[in-house]
């Protein structure tokens, strides 16, 4: 059919590689998250020996890395009204701003109290960012290529953090104590100020200037955005835009609270968990102390699968649907999850024993009395107090747990006190034949975790909710996921402890992890943001003001 001497089909392939364009520019801040998420660990390796930084405690470390997740929750509460009123465009340009000025501040950073407070700055920022760019891509861009739209904003933060590892290793050759941590931090302000110039080129959302009675303005916007000014789709879609606004003004009490309520629509907040769980960022630091694999290694190659693995949904998102891929993702995870939990068990069983004879061995030794209750390699060398002393003969499998010597790289007493070739010192690891099964199942783990998991609630966030109340649950919803971001982040390590690796893996299998996407999400691939809502409504009346406006076409611009 055409429309306006213009094919849908037609229309649809001229325009995509300019919204592809346009949507680059808008995801920027997703490239800037997944930077400092990746570059903060690479610049921590040398702040601690810069002389205005010391005395450089444990706790200055915790609190400098964490205090941006932290933050970055309540930045995105805020930015929840703050889009509301002065809209999503100038919210953007300010969050660039912001984070802009935080990235130098940590490069100049003379104190320890300096760089706090860049990170703080960076914290905000990123918290903005995190919530308005969803909401603003989801709004402005047209319904075929939406979802590839907001799954790049996901494949800009891996890309982040895969650069973030490159830049880290290079500026590591320059005087890394003093000058190449502040390169680190202030590499982040270069994309920043780029988002800045290119925002000044991008329209406001549509939708956003519609609800403030700026119609024409939000015409305009919509015939940019659809590359037609005549066609039959972009006036279609300002009469729908005008007829959806006009309801939710007259006919909905705009009370956010009361939409949070309600179970009906509860279960959408639920998604922005997914993101959570369950501790991906912690894998490389427990493998770290599991595997052989030097510290370099195994992160980049995580960030770079992770990375790899976005390129799927960006394919198929449009294609199969959100609510299949989201759906193949999390049952691909529990299991590949219940795999990792039974390596480590493997890993367990298979790890040596530990002696319980105490002969050589000095027990008033800090920590050795502790470290002799062990029993084997797998849960002694868990704990970063003890290292296990193995005998070097294959058919015994037997050794004894012994606390760390000062240097790490003995044990404070017993046979593996001083270098001998009759015992082998394992203070990461344990050698068994299972050794790097985890390492294999964990990349399994990150494709599938970046195939559904990780992109697909950035896109069905920004997609559930209804105009009025978007901003504000979008803000709620990301701050949910910071929080719990930084709650498993610090206690995962512990809580591996206490319920033992393999019991940690195991213990995330749940059913509702598949209940609630696969029976109570609805598929909003083929639909604009306007008709979701109105579907929404009509599963609770039999009738709608909107009956008399054409919004049922196919594949509406917007």
């Amino acid at each position: 059919m055409v429309y306006g001497g213009v094919t849908d089909h037609f229309k649809i392939t001229l325009c995509t590689r300019s919204y592809s364009e346009r949507g680059l520019r808008t995801v920027i801040s997703g490239f800037l998250f997944g930077y400092d998420t990746g570059i903060v660990s690479a610049a921590m390796l040398y702040v601690p020996n810069n002389k205005g930084m010391q005395p450089m405690t444990s706790v200055w470390q915790e609190v400098i890395v964490s205090l941006t997740p932290g933050i970055a929750a309540i930045g995105s509460l805020l930015s929840g009204p703050g889009s509301d009123r002065l809209g999503r465009k100038k919210m953007i340009i300010g969050a660039s701003v912001i984070f802009t000025v935080g990235a130098i501040v940590c490069a100049i950073a003379w104190t320890k109290v300096v760089l706090v407070i860049g990170r703080i700055l960076l914290g905000c920022a990123i918290g903005f960012a995190s919530m308005i760019v969803p909401v603003y891509v989801g709004e402005a861009s047209p319904t075929h290529i939406r979802g590839r739209l907001l799954t790049g904003f996901q494949l800009l933060i891996t890309a982040g953090m895969v650069i973030a590892n490159i830049i880290g290793g290079a500026f590591s050759y320059i005087d890394p104590d003093n000058i190449g941590w502040r390169l680190m931090f202030g590499f982040a302000a270069v994309p920043a100020v780029i988002q800045f110039i290119c925002f000044f080129f991008l329209p406001e959302s549509p939708r956003w200037l519609y609800e403030h009675g700026r119609k024409e303005e939000a015409e305009q916007v919509i015939h940019y955005i659809s590359c037609d000014k005549h066609s039959y789709f972009t006036k279609n879609n300002c009469r729908c835009l005008v007829g959806f606004i006009l309801e939710i003004v007259n006919g909905y009490n705009m009370n956010w609270l009361k939409y949070i309520m309600d179970m009906n629509k509860n279960r959408n907040m639920q998604v922005r968990q997914y993101k959570s769980k369950p501790g991906k960022s912690m894998f490389p630091i427990l493998f770290r102390k599991q595997l052989t694999f030097a510290c370099s290694t195994d992160t980049s190659c995580s960030k770079t699968i992770n990375f790899l693995g976005t390129l799927i949904p960006i394919i198929f998102v449009e294609r199969v649907g959100r609510r299949i891929l989201f759906f193949i993702s999390i049952i691909g995870v529990i299991l590949s999850l219940c795999a990792m939990g039974a390596a480590f068990l493997l890993i367990n069983k298979d790890s040596a024993s530990s002696s319980k004879d105490n002969t050589g061995i000095n027990m008033s030794i800090p920590n050795q009395e502790y470290c002799h209750k062990f029993r084997n390699c797998d849960f002694c060398v868990t704990d970063d107090k003890c290292g296990f002393c193995q005998l070097n003969v294959k058919s015994e499998k037997k050794g004894f747990c012994l606390a760390i010597g000062s240097d790490n790289t003995v044990s404070a007493t017993g046979p593996c006190s001083h270098i001998s070739t009759n015992y082998d010192w394992e203070d990461n690891y344990c050698n068994t034949k299972y050794t790097a099964l985890p390492i294999v199942i964990m990349a399994i783990y990150l494709l599938l975790f970046s195939t559904g998991y990780a992109p697909l609630p950035w896109v069905m966030n920004a997609e559930f909710y209804p105009l009025w109340a978007r901003s504000t649950c979008v803000s709620i919803s990301t701050a949910s996921n910071w929080v719990f971001n930084l709650i498993i982040s610090l206690t995962f390590l512990s809580l591996s402890q206490a319920a033992t690796k393999y019991g940690m893996f195991i213990n995330t299998f749940k059913i509702k992890d598949y209940q609630i996407p696969y029976f109570l999400f609805q598929e909003l691939s083929s639909f604009t943001q306007d008709r979701i809502q109105r579907n929404k409504k009509n599963r609770n009346s039999s009738t709608s003001s909107l009956a008399h406006y054409n919004i049922g076409v196919a594949k509406d611009v917007l």
